[in-house]
This record gives C-alpha cells, sequence and structure tokens, in this order.
C-alpha cells in the first residue's frame, strides 16, 4: 500500500510540472507572436552618410533617405538613396556629384529596445564627371581618363545597429563594404579612344541616422 500511495504521489506531481511546463510554454509563445505582432511595419529615416571612395583615396559625406518595410519581426525590405554633393578633383578626375541608390534585405534578432542584423542591398553608384583638360597620362601625348560609365553597378553587404527608444523611434548605425563594380576607364588623345577593362573596388560606408515607425 505504501509503494502504491507512493507511485500514485510521483505520478500527480509529474502531471503538475508537465501542466505548468505547459502552461509556461503557452505563456512564452504568446508573448514571442505578441512582440512580432507589435513591430512596426514600416519606417522612415533620414541619415548622415560617410563613404570612402578607395579608387578616389577620399572619403565623401553625405546626406540620405531610407524606407523600410519589416515583413515579419525579424526579416526586412528596404530601399536607401544617398547624394554626396561635394565637388572632387582627383588628377584628371573632376567630379560634381555622386549619387547612391540600394535595395535589398535586412534580417537580424531584436528585442523590445534593441536590435542587430545583417544586410545585402544591390544597387548603383551614379559618379557625374565634369568636362575638364586632362594632364598627359602614359605613353598618348594629350590624352586623358575618364570613367567609360557615370553609372556602375554597387553592392552594400554590412550590419546594422538599431536602438528603440520608443515604440515609434528607432537610431541606427550602418557599417559596410559598398562593393563598387567599374565598367572601365577611357583614355583619349586626339581621336583615338582606347579601354581599359573592368575592375571592382571595396569602400567603407558608415551611416548614423534616426527614423519614425509605424
Amino acid at each position: 500500500m505504501r509503494l502504491i500511495f507512493r507511485g500514485e504521489a510521483l505520478h500527480t506531481r509529474c502531471h503538475i510540472t508537465a501542466a505548468a511546463a505547459a502552461i509556461l510554454l503557452s505563456m512564452l509563445t504568446v508573448s514571442q507572436a505578441a512582440a512580432q505582432s507589435d513591430t512596426p511595419k514600416i519606417e522612415l529615416g533620414v541619415h548622415f552618410t560617410a563613404l570612402r571612395l578607395s579608387e578616389f583615396d577620399t572619403t565623401e559625406p553625405g546626406v540620405g533617405g531610407r524606407v523600410t518595410f519589416n515583413l515579419t519581426h525579424n526579416f526586412g525590405i528596404e530601399g536607401e538613396f544617398n547624394s554626396y554633393p561635394r565637388r572632387l578633383s582627383q588628377g584628371f578626375f573632376v567630379i560634381n556629384q555622386k549619387l547612391e541608390g540600394l535595395f535589398g534585405l535586412k534580417s537580424g534578432i531584436r528585442s523590445e529596445r534593441a536590435g542587430i542584423f545583417g544586410k545585402v542591398r544591390p544597387g548603383f553608384i551614379h559618379i557625374s564627371q565634369e568636362p575638364t583638360p586632362c594632364p598627359i597620362v602614359g605613353p598618348l601625348p594629350g590624352g586623358c581618363l575618364r570613367l567609360e560609365k557615370e553609372t556602375n553597378f554597387a553592392l552594400d553587404v554590412g550590419g546594422v545597429l538599431e536602438f528603440y527608444p520608443s515604440r515609434r523611434l528607432v537610431v541606427r548605425f550602418d557599417l559596410g563594404d559598398t562593393i563598387i563594380r567599374y565598367s572601365g576607364l577611357l583614355s583619349s588623345a586626339g581621336p583615338a579612344v582606347f579601354k581599359t577593362g573592368g575592375f571592382t573596388s571595396h569602400n567603407l560606408q558608415a551611416n548614423f541616422g534616426v527614423g519614425i515607425r509605424f
């Protein structure tokens, strides 16, 4: 009889433990679902940006804007547009303006107060060149160099750190490698024009900005 009583008591405790575990799991599931459903779907942001153009040995300051659509708690799609208005003179290159557009994916983890994400965003960079007399370059007397195309493919790969002071406000830091695929260079001397092959450039880019979430 004593063994049977002990068995029944143990059986009862197992049921209680299982029930408590089920209740706790349900609470965690509901809490996670609530957090996901509570994530604002749309973000509109503005930022300062700095792009290190390694081929020109210069760091260009700029401003930009961003739109993000959060598909889930951890995954979103976004577009970003940046303008670098400073006039740049580098030997045979004179550039008036640089424009950058990026469109891609952001994925990571977030809590109520902060989030960390990775990003992959292809796009373009437009470098506006100003016609100017060029110095002698290489063996071509009177020759000059310029980019073959002003608009080239770009790919932004990096990380994002976000802070949420409130449900509606986001403070965001971006750091990444902006990979630019230049089509090539044109070298001219009189009527003759010579083309070099395309090349790839890796460029550090950092953003700091704020946004509103809806």
